[in-house]
């Protein structure tokens, strides 16, 4: 699935997260939570997504629907005090199951990891980058080189719903 995606960040309170990288670590990745209408590049809607901080201030829970219920997907982002990083176990319905680990970069959120397909290894980069108007865009992008080039995999554009 190629598109834009890009997350419109408002916390409950109706003020805007800080950046990634000035949060106290078990707050860097709040600028998720909350319900999203995620659109293409072109606009059009393909799913509806929640992030979520059930288990307080250590893990983040990610709920995706695809438009018209097309697919679904799960992701659990958990901090992990003894690294310093953020771990993301990511499931869909199609048997993807992919594990990725990074932290604050800057302004950004970035994770890492690998997949394994037949004789075929791929890595994976995951970038949430907010924007000065509240926005965030997400990056996803792949390689099968080990990391010398990378293709884009997902980009597209949440929008803030209070469902």
């Amino acid at each position: 699935m190629v598109g834009a995606v890009v997350i419109s960040a408002t916390t409950l309170s109706g003020t805007e997260p800080p950046p990634p990288q000035s949060a106290p670590p078990q707050h860097q990745f709040d600028f998720v939570v909350g319900n999203w209408l995620v659109r293409d590049g072109a606009g059009k809607v393909i799913a509806t997504a929640s992030f979520s901080k059930p288990f307080g201030d250590f893990v983040v829970v990610e709920k995706w629907r695809g438009a018209g219920n097309s697919s679904q997907a799960l992701g659990v982002t958990g901090y992990v005090p003894a690294s310093g990083t953020w771990r993301r176990e990511f499931i869909d319905d199609t048997g993807l199951i992919l594990t990725v680990e990074g932290k604050a970069d800057g302004t950004s959120m970035v994770m890492t990891g690998n997949d394994y397909h037949s004789d075929i290894t791929r890595m994976h980069r995951v970038t949430w980058t907010p924007g000065k108007n509240g926005s965030v865009e997400e990056r996803w992008q792949t390689s099968t080189d080990d990391g010398r080039s990378w293709q884009e995999h997902f980009l597209g554009v949440f929008q803030h719903i209070s469902e």
